[in-house]
């Protein structure tokens, strides 16, 4: 099972030759992450009041490019779960056929700034995904 988000690109996000600039990638891999966590209940708030699964920092982020993405659309993004720790998470992620990778996050106590454990709740959700 994995979850799927359609990004829309502007065309401001396209470089001088007429393709979704490399960066921009990292940016809708982020909105799609987002998308997710809020599927399964977690709105985002202030810092102080945001649920404890989402005090996290991004510890790894690879991609892959396979072909350029050439004009205003919609990106389809796919992630998926591939691997979690104590304090880790590490997610797959597809871009329709224009590129691949994955992401690692590590969630943080909110007050001293270390890795925490995943919550059970989390833990169940990975899996489910």
């Amino acid at each position: 099972m994995s979850f799927v988000w359609d990004s829309p690109v502007y065309f401001d996000e396209l470089d001088l030759n007429g393709t979704l600039h490399n960066a921009r990638f990292a940016l809708h891999v982020e909105r799609a992450q987002s998308a997710l966590f809020e599927s399964l209940g977690k709105e985002w708030a202030s810092f102080a009041e945001r649920d404890p699964d989402l005090h996290y920092v991004v510890r790894e982020f690879h991609i892959e490019f396979h072909r350029a993405f050439t004009a205003p659309g919609v990106l389809r993004v796919e992630i998926t779960a591939d691997k979690i720790g104590t304090t880790s998470a590490r997610y797959g992620f597809r871009c329709g056929d224009y590129a691949s990778g994955y992401r690692v996050i590590v969630k943080v106590d909110p007050e001293t700034g270390r890795p925490a454990p995943w919550t059970d709740w989390y833990r169940e959700r990975f899996a489910s995904l």
